[in-house]
C-alpha cells in the first residue's frame, strides 16, 4: 500500500514537468498505471508496451514515439501531431491511474 500511495502522489509533479521532459513523464505515467494495475515493477519500456495494449488508439502514437525515444530508436523531436496529441494521452493516463487507485 505504501509504494501504491507513493507513487500516485507524485503524478502530479510529472504533470508539472510534462511540457520539459514529456518522454520520462508520458512513461512514468505508463508505468505508475501498469505497477497500479499488476503489482508489479517494470522497466518504462516494458510499462509503456502494457499501457499501449490498453490505450485508446488516438494515444498510441504518442506513447509508442515516447518508448521509442527512451529505447534509442527516435531522435526527440515532440513536434506536429505528436506535440498536440501529448496532454490528451497524459490526461487519459492520469485518469486511467485514478481509476485504478480508487479500485
Amino acid at each position: 500500500m505504501d509504494l501504491r500511495r507513493a507513487i500516485v502522489a507524485g503524478v502530479p509533479q510529472l504533470m508539472a514537468d510534462l511540457d520539459h521532459d514529456t518522454r520520462n513523464v508520458l512513461l512514468t505515467l505508463a508505468r505508475v498505471w501498469t505497477t497500479l494495475a499488476t503489482d508489479s515493477i517494470l522497466s518504462k519500456d516494458a510499462g509503456a508496451d502494457w499501457a499501449l495494449e490498453r490505450l485508446p488508439f488516438r494515444h498510441g502514437a504518442v506513447l509508442a514515439y515516447a518508448r521509442a525515444i527512451y529505447l534509442g530508436e527516435e531522435k526527440e523531436r515532440w513536434d506536429g501531431e505528436l506535440r498536440a496529441g501529448v496532454r490528451p494521452c497524459a490526461g487519459f493516463l492520469v485518469g486511467a491511474i485514478g481509476r485504478q487507485w480508487l479500485t
